[in-house]
């Protein structure tokens, strides 16, 4: 039991959402008699309360508490989100995972029925408070040598030396808790839950809906055989594969046409990225479709951790988003502004600071 509660996550209950509708009625003799308690029928009570989804999911908010502060009054010199949307941090990490590739936000309006998607830069300066620094070197004495240890794509490393909270945070993991509390104390963005989702589950994904349709807007050719790699794409419209839509959102740097060097830098691969998310949604996202990540999602468990762990939460979302497709949603982009930095000969974006 424990591990099928544990499978259901925001995007499955999206998709049992249409299932329910159909058969709710031919078995509700059966759901009296047999599995009351099951957490299919614990998702479909959720979605069937008056109470709407979003406001479920802001009352689960607890203050945040840190030991210390994380940064030395690092913050962005504006507002991203109103303080009722509800934010979801979705996490792609490289290969090894070791490292954080992709750090997106999406983040909900229910009042406005948008969908806005921030992309965080992996490249952005951290400015750790001293607290911070000081606690690390307790546990990691070369820590400072560790290339690229103040980018934000590292933070989770930090948290999980730190034993942040001592495990004992909102989603009872120092790199999750440490991640999200970082993000808060910079953006002001606070983050009800994340999905960490593997490169293998993304082509995985693409390849079961047949594809996403995309201008590719340059020659992308890369190859890197230490994370199993590769990237060969032309420019121009085209429907890609899984492999190659993972080539698409990762690449940063190879050659083009003519045989040359090309670097496009962490904020235009962003760009790459939301271009991907918002043709993947148009393009998929529709009632018929919905139906069909059901039957895959048992395959993707595996590749997927979640902070939605449980029928209840499940259906929260699921609320939340037939609430979206019914009023056809919008979707926006919010881009970081940052400025190139060097520390120690490393390549850092610092973003744009209050006064």
């Amino acid at each position: 039991m424990k591990k099928s509660k544990k499978k259901l996550n925001k995007w499955k209950a999206i998709a049992m959402i249409e299932l329910f509708v159909i058969i709710a009625g031919s078995i509700f003799g059966i759901y009296n008699l047999y599995i009351k308690d099951s957490p299919t029928f614990q998702f479909v009570g959720r979605v069937l309360k008056p109470e709407e989804g979003g406001v479920s999911i802001l009352k689960r908010r607890v203050e945040t508490q840190k030991p210390y502060n994380l940064t030395n009054n690092q913050k962005y010199y504006k507002g991203l989100v109103d303080e009722k949307n509800i934010n979801v941090l979705v996490i792609g990490p490289d290969e090894s995972g070791a490292n954080y590739d992709t750090l997106m936000i999406a983040s909900v309006n229910e009042e406005s029925n948008t969908l806005k998607l921030i992309n965080l830069p992996r490249d952005i300066y951290i400015d750790y408070s001293d607290e911070v620094k000081s606690q690390l070197k307790k546990v990691w004495k070369s820590y400072s040598s560790s290339k690229g240890i103040y980018k934000i794509n590292a933070a989770h490393t930090i948290g999980k030396k730190l034993d942040y909270k001592d495990s004992s945070g909102r989603f009872s993991s120092p790199e999750f808790d440490f991640t999200a509390d970082l993000i808060e104390e910079i953006f002001g963005i606070y983050i009800d839950d994340f999905a960490y989702i593997k490169p293998s589950s993304f082509k995985r994904v693409v390849d079961y809906f047949g594809g996403v349709e995309i201008n590719v807007p340059y020659r992308m050719k890369y190859k890197d055989p230490t994370q199993d790699l590769t990237i060969d794409l032309d420019a121009g419209l085209q429907t890609l594969n899984g492999a190659q839509a993972e080539g698409f959102v990762r690449y940063r740097q190879g050659v083009d046409e003519k045989g040359r060097y090309k670097s496009i830098g962490d904020i235009e691969r962003k760009q790459n990225q939301v271009t991907f998310v918002k043709a993947f949604l148009d393009q998929h996202m529709t009632i018929r479709n919905l139906g069909k990540i059901i039957t895959i999602f048992d395959d993707l468990g595996s590749y997927i951790t979640s902070s939605i762990n449980n029928a209840e939460e499940a259906g929260e979302y699921g609320k939340v988003a037939k609430k979206l497709y019914d009023n056809k949603f919008a979707t926006e982009s919010e881009e970081i502004e940052c400025s190139d930095k060097k520390i120690g000969g490393v390549y850092y974006l610092e973003i744009k600071k209050t006064d």
